[in-house]
């Protein structure tokens, strides 16, 4: 200890450390990059299992594709697209039972696809249409050939090569996109 002509000078410490407000400075930017990071993350999840759905339909397109160039017209068995165990619990990819995948159908496209590509089957209306995933083929009774597919999120219904879009609708997760093939 020194003393000067006024008294003791005394040796003076230097505060280290951070303060509370810097602490809650911190803690604030950091919650801030992770929320951004999570949003950012689930936007890339949709569009990961979105690319997954659209290319097994078209996949599938251009196995019809064949099968009609074959056998001068389509397949009559409407079917779920994917194999017998694409879609989980009841089986099913719309509201009805009648929507699952068909042995029938599989055996005939057989010769114009293997593996049979399986697109995303998350849902996209779980509260009012658990069973609204992945994609359908479906023959309607005025003779009118359909693909449907479900997309997660609100994107826009894609072109698909081999399709002509006809109608889309929304769920409470995503929306649906039907297309007509011709």
């Amino acid at each position: 200890m020194t003393y000067d002509r006024i008294g003791v000078v005394g040796d003076y410490r230097q505060k280290t450390g951070f303060t509370i407000v810097e602490l809650l400075i911190v803690i604030v930017v950091i919650a801030i990059l992770a929320a951004i990071t999570i949003v950012a993350y689930n936007g890339i999840q949709e569009q990961t299992k979105n690319t997954k759905t659209i290319n097994a339909v078209a996949s599938w397109v251009k196995a019809l594709r064949l099968y009609e160039a074959d056998n001068g017209s389509f397949p009559t068995q409407n079917s779920c697209l994917g194999n017998t165990n694409t879609y989980d619990g009841n089986g099913q990819c719309w509201d009805s039972s009648t929507w699952v995948v068909n042995n029938s159908f599989l055996s005939a496209m057989s010769e114009y696809i293997s593996p049979y590509p399986e697109p995303d089957t998350s849902q996209i209306d779980s509260i009012n249409h658990p069973d609204r995933r992945g994609g359908f083929y479906h023959r309607s009774s005025g003779g009118i050939y359909y693909i449907w597919v479900t997309l997660l999120g609100n994107p826009s219904c894609p072109a698909i090569a081999g399709l002509v879009f006809n109608s889309q609708g929304s769920g409470t997760e995503g929306k649906y996109c039907r297309y007509t093939l011709e």
